[in-house]
């Protein structure tokens, strides 16, 4: 194939490097100031209801001081993706800096319900990341949050923030592994949860359940899916259920910065997860497919369920791209190809 040895174009190349003021390179999230410049237009809308959280991680300092800045960026980038698993499409994540994040919960604000997402995210950050370390750190790896909530801690982005921060001071200082909802003189610790060693069985569901917050299809990163489509493999023959992988191609009809290329992938992956089922799976793979893996169909009912992303998309991103698939039995090695 012959290459393309054009210089890129000026205006593109400016604009790709302008998507790098919007998010952190190390954990792909939203960095501070694009974060709060949209929670700050949350703030100033008609609907500014919502929970900020202040979030760290407990004794990052000891982890790099033992196994150095690699297993820390380690140790980041995972705590990352299990903040993503707590927020939902009109909720803000972004890393403030260092081992320090943000959560703003949109028209989340009932007290019983962010303590119940406090402590959740706290036992799957002990779970998850604790197996990371070993006996050397000495200390349980985990996180401590203070929680502000609009109209009640303050109406502006500053004033949540530094109340914020006061509560997540105090749980640092008190107990760590806790989160506290900020009151005016605070004083005590409304909820802490002190999980330790050994769970449970019904401690353990809470903490692999998937959180009950969008509905439609399971979206997971891909070496998620990747063992997931293992282990069905293995069993597949054994149990009654056929499967359908599908692997959808986004391609641009013209040329396009870094950051509207992300968004059409993050559109496609919002549309996949709303047009699919309960049961389905998706993940991304690269930076323009989405893998798929549809439960209890055979490949015509499959080719069904693919047409409705591939219609729905057309609708909705017609003019900047087309969206194709193929698709093929879970057991064969033949697969199908729609354009």
């Amino acid at each position: 194939m012959r290459k393309n040895n054009r210089p890129p174009d000026k205006e593109l190349l400016n604009q790709d490097l302008a998507m790098y003021s919007y998010i952190d390179p190390l954990t792909g999230l939203s960095n501070r100031a694009s974060g709060e410049q949209r929670i700050i237009d949350i703030l100033n809308s008609d609907d500014p209801s919502g929970a900020l959280l202040m979030i760290d991680i407990d004794h990052f300092k000891s982890v790099n001081d033992t196994y150095g800045h690699a297993m820390g960026d380690r140790i980041l980038i995972r705590f990352a993706e299990i903040l993503k698993s707590f927020i939902r499409n009109e909720d803000i994540l972004m890393r403030l800096g260092g081992d320090e994040f943000v959560i703003f919960y949109r028209n989340f604000t009932e007290p019983d319900q962010l303590s119940e997402r406090c402590r959740r995210i706290i036992e799957k950050v002990e779970y998850l990341i604790g197996d990371m370390v070993d006996e050397r750190i000495g200390q349980t790896i985990s996180a401590s949050i203070g929680i502000a909530i609009s109209g009640i801690n303050g109406n502006d982005l500053r004033t949540l923030k530094d109340h914020a921060d006061k509560a997540l001071y105090y749980v640092k200082q008190h107990s760590k592994h806790g989160f506290l909802l900020y009151e005016d003189g605070v004083d005590s610790i409304h909820e802490v949860s002190k999980h330790r060693g050994a769970v449970d069985i019904s401690v353990l569901k809470n903490l692999i359940n998937e959180n009950d917050l969008d509905r439609g299809a399971y979206l997971v990163d891909y070496d998620s899916f990747k063992n997931l489509y293992r282990f069905l493999s293995r069993n597949v023959r054994r149990i009654s259920t056929d499967y359908q992988l599908v692997l959808f191609t986004l391609s641009l009809k013209k040329p396009a910065t870094s950051l509207s290329v992300i968004d059409l992938e993050r559109q496609l992956g919002r549309l996949i997860g709303k047009t699919l089922r309960l049961g389905d799976v998706a993940a991304q793979y690269g930076r323009n497919q989405y893998i798929v893996l549809l439960s209890g169909t055979n490949t015509e009912n499959g080719k069904i369920a693919a047409n409705r992303v591939t219609d729905n998309w057309i609708k909705e991103f017609s003019k900047n791209s087309d969206l194709s698939y193929e698709i093929e039995d879970l057991c064969s090695d033949r697969s199908e190809l729609n354009v």
